[in-house]
């Protein structure tokens, strides 16, 4: 995959139209479309920035590796992060063979639904769609089982 088509699919993955890559690395959406569709290269002092915002490294970036690997960390309460896709490595993975829109779609009206329907906020309906996909997940394991 060449650095444009990288740069193109990474952006997209963390839902950053052009506009929004442009503004961030301050640059015009002018210069986003010809870095990918490989009518120019990014300067070599823009690369890692590009790649701070876009989650991925400077060697993904540079180098002709073949997948989108997104960093997913989160900093515990004593100071370290952890590094989920070390941990879980779907979780950089999964976004090049999911169609993250289209569940990101059904999530959004799933959420919203039980807000309406049960008038929770956010964060409670959140944590008990959590809680009924876990539910379901043990009923799952325990058919597996039989």
């Amino acid at each position: 995959m060449k650095t444009g088509e990288k740069i193109a699919k990474a952006r997209k993955i963390i839902n950053l139209t052009q506009d929004q890559l442009a503004e961030l690395l301050e640059v015009t959406r002018q210069t986003i479309s010809k870095w990918e569709s490989e009518l120019a290269f990014p300067e070599t002092a823009k690369i890692p920035k590009l790649a701070e915002v876009l989650k991925v490294s400077c060697d993904y970036l540079l180098r002709d590796d073949k997948s989108v690997t997104t960093e997913v960390s989160m900093q515990s309460s004593n100071g370290y992060v952890v590094d989920w896709t070390k941990l879980y490595p779907i979780l950089g993975e999964y976004q090049n063979t999911v169609n993250c829109k289209q569940y990101h779609r059904i999530f959004t009206e799933m959420i919203k639904e039980m807000m309406k329907t049960y008038n929770y906020s956010l964060d409670d309906t959140v944590l008990v769609l959590k809680d009924l996909q876990y539910n379901a997940f043990l009923e799952m394991q325990n058919e597996n089982k039989i």
